[in-house]
């Protein structure tokens, strides 16, 4: 076995050469990134040659890197046929899916929960991530958009209504408050949804123009919290913050709220998809109002 390098190390590295992202590898693996960054290095320091060039904050594959995931990179698809036929010869139905970090926590692990143990012969395996990509190797996928994607079955989840929120302490009234009040905060922007503010405030009449205290963040999850601490006021997504609400740990302060009707999470997979049954088994459940 001296021959062989470490294989933590070894994983880390097709997933990061495969995903193109340290962010993606560290969510497959329900690691940190600076847990691969360490295996990475480890498997660098095992051959001698870097594997990765650094440019900035992102990672590009030498040629070295880039001829070794050539040849590594088929026998981990490998181990997978031979994975996914031994889970089939078990009797348990596998099904992969992907979620955005923020709506799997907020709405989808408690639904999930349920499932599983409702049909415990079908072993749902979730990974999250921040921003949507293809499929891929997984079966299904959470995506946020308008439903409309060629080969792909869409089915919406959850009505997207967006609402202003902040914690009670920015308020110092009971009353609804309004333009003038919102220009005085400010707004917590979400990176993956950079058109959210702008399509509330024309729906609401309010010049965009004149709300200059401004906060970007890298998710939902992060605006929200930053929001529960009272840092600004965030647009939430109301399906994502209903226990914050009814506890009274946020409050929606501006009455208007805009319904984005088709735009919004939709359960999506392929139409030729071999596991249809289980998959149907999997919506049916999702969409019920006793899923929760």
């Amino acid at each position: 076995m001296r021959d062989l390098p470490p294989l933590n190390a070894l994983l880390a590295f097709e997933i990061v050469a495969r995903t193109g992202s340290v962010r993606a590898a560290a969510d497959e693996l329900l690691v940190t990134p600076s847990a691969i960054s360490r295996q990475i290095r480890l498997l660098e320091e095992h051959f001698g040659v870097a594997l990765f060039a650094r440019q900035g904050r992102g990672l590009t594959m030498t040629s070295v890197g880039a001829a070794y995931y050539e040849r590594v990179t088929s026998h981990f698809d490998g181990l997978r046929k031979a994975s996914a036929l031994l889970h089939a010869s078990s009797g348990r139905a596998v099904l992969k899916l992907r979620s955005y970090t923020t709506f799997a926590t907020r709405w989808l692990l408690p639904r999930l929960s349920h499932f599983q143990l409702a049909h415990p012969e079908i072993d749902v395996r979730l990974t999250t991530e921040s921003q949507w990509s293809d499929l891929g190797d997984f079966d299904a996928a959470i995506r946020l958009g308008d439903g409309q994607w060629p080969e792909h079955r869409a089915v919406p989840l959850v009505p997207n209504i967006l609402r202003p929120v902040c914690s009670p302490a920015l308020l110092k009234g009971s009353e609804t408050k309004d333009a003038s009040w919102l220009a005085r905060q400010t707004l917590l922007f979400v990176r993956a949804r950079p058109d959210d503010w702008a399509l509330w405030c024309d729906a609401a009449g309010i010049d965009m123009a004149g709300l200059k205290r401004r906060r970007e963040l890298e998710s939902s999850a992060l605006a929200y919290q930053a929001a529960l601490e009272g840092h600004g006021v965030a647009l939430a997504q109301l399906v994502l913050v209903e226990d914050e609400l009814a506890a009274g740990d946020l409050m929606a302060p501006m009455a208007f709220a805009l319904d984005r009707r088709n735009v919004t999470y939709y359960l999506v997979s392929d139409v030729r998809s071999q596991k249809r049954t289980v998959l149907d088994q999997l919506q049916r459940w999702l969409t019920s109002v006793d899923a929760a």
